[in-house]
């Protein structure tokens, strides 16, 4: 028997709607299927068109609002797909700043540190760990959240492994002495660093 009214059902969907948002674009790699799955729990009554629920508690809401009032279907339906649409454009544009907000603080690193390894000073020791430090974070960051525009790159991984190897070979020459080669080696980061930067 049907126990769900009309904006029970709009309710539903719009809560489904932003599990959906939120597992694509917000949340972490552990916590993506659990949003899924309740996504999916949320939306098995409203296809139903009965909760379980609410046969247990004896409640029925379609006597809430009437099946049958077309304004209150056709503003669900209008905001049901505003949600999709501007939540998911405005989650991708906004996930997409973020991450490159997070690279540029790697990329000043870098320019902080290739620079103390062009001048040949003592920081440059220092200035290659704060690099090496803020590339793991980033790497730690986007290991564990992969927001669309990361799952969907597939020069990420390569690309990012070859700024750990330029930095893990540059800091090795720096920390033997060998200042000018760590420069080097150093350099090959920054191409690769403004292409993420770009894409």
């Amino acid at each position: 028997m049907k126990n769900l009214g009309t904006l029970d059902r709009m309710v539903r969907v719009i809560i489904a709607e932003a599990c959906l948002l939120a597992a694509i674009f917000w949340v972490g790699e552990d916590l993506k299927l659990a949003l899924y799955l309740a996504a999916g729990v949320i939306l098995i009554p409203v296809i139903k068109g009965s909760c379980g629920l609410y046969e247990l508690l004896g409640y029925n809401s379609c006597e809430i609002i009437k099946r049958n009032d077309k304004s209150i279907k056709t503003a669900f339906v209008v905001a049901a797909v505003l949600l999709a649409v501007v939540g998911g454009l405005a989650s991708a544009i906004i996930t997409k700043n973020i991450f490159i907000d997070d690279l540029q603080r790697v990329n000043e690193s870098y320019e902080i540190a290739l620079k103390s390894t062009t001048e040949g000073n003592e920081n440059s020791s220092m200035n290659i760990d704060r690099l090496e430090t803020t590339f793991a974070g980033f790497m730690d960051k986007y290991s564990r959240y992969r927001p669309p525009m990361v799952k969907l790159d597939e020069n990420f991984t390569s690309q990012a492994n070859e700024v750990s190897l330029a930095i893990s070979a540059s800091k090795e020459d720096i920390l033997k002495g060998d200042i000018a080669t760590g420069h080097e080696e150093l350099k090959r980061a920054g191409p690769i660093i403004r292409m993420m930067l770009e894409e």
